[in-house]
């Protein structure tokens, strides 16, 4: 009986004993392993903090859009001649053959804004490779002047050599009134710098 308590009592201390080194071993393991996982979190929300591109996209996104907004004007939602000579409505959409509108609220102007904006960005993609706010400086001018008049300009070759387009940009600042006259205008020449100002803040 005494030789059976002893034998009982030695097993439970040699399971304890290694239970013990089970737990020791994984802590050191777990603590380790810890180690590298707060290495490699710490770097991943460095780097939310330092970049967030699709914060800074959706707020420089909308700036442009509430620029266009405040120079392209809402003319009470009706439809006017603009100063090249087309039918326009809204925050500067050219009204299209087949279209019929003649009056929009604030809400559907916004929304047919957007719908022009993001077409002109989808032909910056397509056209060239740009991110960012340089893609949005180039996508507004687009929207401006078409993507003929970008392409026929030069910007895009110059933009694929890494060279300035300042100078190119701000030559766009005419437009031809009724009368096929070129006429010099302050506003568009305010609209290019913006444009060059909002494609250097990358710089």
């Amino acid at each position: 009986m005494n030789f059976n308590l002893k034998l009982i009592l030695l097993s439970k201390r040699l399971l304890l004993i290694s239970l013990s080194i089970i737990v020791f071993s994984g802590f050191i393991s777990l603590k380790d392993w810890s180690g590298h996982e707060g290495k490699k979190l710490s770097k991943l929300n460095e780097s939310i903090v330092v970049t967030n591109p699709i914060g800074d996209w959706k707020e420089n996104y909308e700036k442009t859009i509430e620029y266009l907004k405040e120079h392209e004007g809402f003319a009470g939602g009706k439809s006017y001649i603009c100063p090249g000579g087309h039918k326009t409505i809204g925050y500067g959409h050219i009204i299209l053959e087949g279209e019929t509108f003649e009056e929009l609220s604030e809400k559907q102007a916004d929304s047919l804004l957007r719908v022009d904006f993001d077409k002109a960005l989808k032909t910056v993609d397509k056209t060239v490779k740009l991110t960012g706010v340089r893609k949005l400086a180039i996508a507004h001018f687009v929207f401006a002047k078409g993507i003929g008049t970008f392409i026929n300009s030069g910007l895009k070759e110059k933009i694929e050599r890494g060279e300035s387009i300042d100078n190119d940009l701000l030559k766009w600042c005419y437009y031809k009134n009724r009368n096929g006259e070129q006429v010099k205008s302050q506003n568009a020449l305010n609209i290019r710098k913006w444009e060059v100002d909002l494609y250097h803040l990358e710089s």
